[in-house]
């Protein structure tokens, strides 16, 4: 099974509407430095914001004559990027209930649904905000004790390293995550080490091959009648008398 992407959800920068776009975002301005004990945007990883020029026509959030920004769908990029997705036939079952309890939540919402046709929505038909998707994704690795790390990593980088360590080859695995080129997967998967030993063995063995051990001889059946010739006359003779 396969998705086609035809559509990727992004953010845009809102625009200005006005022309007074230097007064218009005046409230948002960063003008003075912060202080080297900082405490405002201490969590911030990009650091304290830096000031603003004395002509900046940024901060178009607040203006109310913006437009074209926000969330909005737009094409992918390259070629291979609208390339279908491939499914692991083991999810199918999967997307199948989210689909038939999508379509649960598009008839409770009756009039106020909008449809974009998305594969995952919120309750009212409307693309799932990229930030409350990031903000979930870390809740999850806090409840499963996993360290801080990027949601890109969890996705595409985890993928690319699975396929590696199953053998596939970097073609291949460049063309599951659309990549363009295939230098760029590389940077995506990680060694297999594993296979790199086992490699080495086998070179080894190559040049100077081990000594094979000679097979040992296969065990004799033992069997009743082989047990019983192995005696004499005399000794069956015996045998005999004793269970007379």
């Amino acid at each position: 099974m396969a998705l086609p992407p035809p559509w990727q959800l992004q953010r845009l920068t809102w625009p200005h509407g006005c022309k007074a776009t230097h007064a218009c975002g005046e409230s948002l301005h960063h003008s003075p430095l912060c202080p080297p004990d900082c405490k405002a945007h201490k969590n911030c990883k990009r650091g304290c914001p830096k000031p603003c020029p004395k002509d900046c026509t940024k901060h178009a959030s607040t203006c109310p004559d913006r437009k074209e920004g926000g969330l909005v769908f737009t094409r992918p990029k390259t070629k291979k990027s609208r390339n279908s997705v491939p499914i692991p036939p083991p999810f199918v079952p999967y997307l199948l209930e989210h689909k038939a309890q999508q379509e649960e939540m598009r008839a409770a919402a009756g009039d106020e649904w909008q449809e974009h046709d998305a594969l995952f929505t919120r309750p009212d038909g409307q693309p799932i905000d990229p930030r409350d998707d990031w903000e979930e994704f870390k809740e999850l690795l806090e409840e499963a004790g996993i360290d801080d790390r990027r949601q890109h990593d969890g996705s595409r980088h985890t993928a690319g390293t699975i396929l590696n360590e199953l053998g596939v080859d970097l073609p291949t695995i460049m063309e599951i995550l659309r990549h363009s080129q295939i230098g760029q997967t590389r940077r995506y998967v990680k060694g297999r080490s594993h296979l790199a030993k086992a490699a080495m063995v086998r070179m080894g063995d190559t040049f100077m091959p081990s000594p094979t051990p000679a097979p040992e001889p296969a065990p004799k059946p033992a069997s009743e009648t082989t047990t019983e010739t192995a005696d004499t006359r005399a000794a069956r003779a015996r045998r005999r008398r004793r269970i007379r």
